[in-house]
């Protein structure tokens, strides 16, 4: 666990308000509104949380192609 100090707390908040102002979700009044019904809200979610799976995976599998690249040898 790390020491928290109160320019820590601050600098993180800052930066947990700045990434939620960047990924909020734009939607219409239309939208909000079919929202407010329960199941198609955790369809939404469900399909939002998968794209974020899908998109973990992605970046995960870019890292192990990165590290498996093998060198070109220089032959002489």
């Amino acid at each position: 666990m790390s020491f928290m100090n109160g320019k820590n707390i601050l600098t993180e908040g800052f930066f947990d308000a700045l990434k939620k102002l960047f990924t909020r979700s734009k939607l219409t009044k239309q939208e909000k509104q079919l929202l407010k019904d329960p199941k198609l809200k955790k369809l939404y979610n469900d399909a939002m949380k998968s794209s974020k799976e899908a998109q973990q995976s992605y970046d995960d599998m870019l890292k192990r192609i990165k590290q498996k690249r093998v060198k070109p040898k220089y032959y002489k």
